[in-house]
C-alpha cells in the first residue's frame, strides 16, 4: 500500500512540476506526513531528493520547445545554490511543529497565488523588466531560501519572479524554472541528506523511499511539461488549488498543535 500511495504521489507531483513549472514538494511533503505519518524532516529529505527528477524530465521537455532563457538560468544559478544550501542545513536545526506551520503558511499563499492566475489579478510586469545579473541574483536569493528552509523546488516562486521580475513570458519562466531547479535541488538534497540527524539505516530507508517516487515523478513531469504547449491549465490550477488548501489546513493545524 505504501509502495502504491508513493508511486501515485510522484505522478501527480510530476505532472504539476511539468504543467506549472514546480518541483513537486508541495503534493509530496503533505502527502507523506498525512497519509503515511512520516517526520517532517524526513518528508524534506525524501521531496528533495526526488525534485531532481522532477526538474529534469521536464526541463528536457521544455528545452525541445525552447522554452528555456539559459541567460536568465545563468543569472539565477549561482546564488539560488549557494542560499538553498545554506537554507537546506539551518532547516534540519528547526523544530517540526515550526516548520509544519512554515510550511503550511506557505501552502496559503500559494493558494492566493493560484486564484490570482484564475481571476486574472496577478501582480503587473515590471515596465522596465529586463534579464539582468542583479534580478536574476535576487530572484535567486530568495528562490534558494525558500526552497531550502521548506525542503520544495522552488518554482512557485521562482516562475512569477522569473515573469514578472525577469520579464520572461510564463512558458518561458516554467522552462527556465525547470532548467534552474535541477541544479539546485541536487545541491539542496545532498545538503539536506548528509546533514540530516540519522544513520546509515536511516538514509538507506530514506533512498528506498525516494526510489518509489521516482518512476512517477519522470512520467508525470515528461507527460506534464508536454501538456503544458496543448492543455490549457486552468483546470489544473483549481485542481491544485482544492489540493493545496486541503494541506495547508493539514499542515497549519498540525504544526500549531505541536508548538501552542
Amino acid at each position: 500500500m505504501e509502495i502504491l500511495l508513493l508511486l501515485s504521489v510522484g505522478l501527480v507531483a510530476g505532472g504539476l512540476g511539468g504543467l506549472l513549472g514546480i518541483g513537486g514538494s508541495v503534493i509530496m511533503i503533505p502527502a507523506m506526513v498525512m497519509f503515511l505519518g512520516w517526520d517532517f524532516h524526513l518528508a524534506q529529505a525524501i521531496a528533495m531528493t526526488v525534485n531532481p527528477t522532477v526538474a529534469l524530465s521536464s526541463a528536457i521537455k521544455h528545452q525541445r520547445n525552447k522554452n528555456i532563457s539559459w541567460q536568465s538560468a545563468k543569472y539565477v544559478l549561482p546564488i539560488a545554490v549557494v542560499c538553498i544550501c545554506i537554507a537546506a542545513w539551518l532547516s534540519n536545526a528547526i523544530p517540526s511543529g515550526w516548520l509544519k506551520l512554515s510550511f503550511g503558511l506557505f501552502l496559503i499563499w500559494v493558494l492566493w497565488d493560484q486564484i490570482s492566475c484564475l481571476t486574472g489579478r496577478t501582480a503587473p510586469i515590471i515596465k522596465d523588466s529586463k534579464q539582468t545579473p542583479i534580478r536574476g541574483a535576487i530572484t535567486g536569493s530568495i528562490t534558494g531560501t525558500t526552497a531550502g528552509l521548506l525542503g520544495i523546488g522552488g518554482g512557485l516562486i521562482q516562475v512569477p519572479l522569473l515573469n514578472r521580475l525577469c520579464g520572461l513570458n510564463i512558458k518561458r519562466a516554467i522552462g527556465t524554472s525547470s532548467a534552474i531547479m535541477f541544479i539546485t535541488a541536487i545541491c539542496g538534497a545532498i545538503v539536506k541528506d548528509i546533514s540530516l540527524p540519522v544513520d546509515t539505516q536511516g538514509l538507506h530507508e530514506l533512498f528506498t523511499r525516494a526510489a518509489w517516487l521516482v518512476p512517477g515523478a519522470i512520467v508525470g513531469g515528461w507527460f506534464g511539461a508536454v501538456l503544458t504547449n496543448i492543455l490549457s491549465v486552468t483546470y489544473i490550477r483549481i485542481v491544485f488549488a482544492i489540493l493545496v488548501l486541503f494541506a495547508a489546513y493539514e499542515m497549519i493545524v498540525s504544526g500549531g498543535g505541536s508548538i501552542f
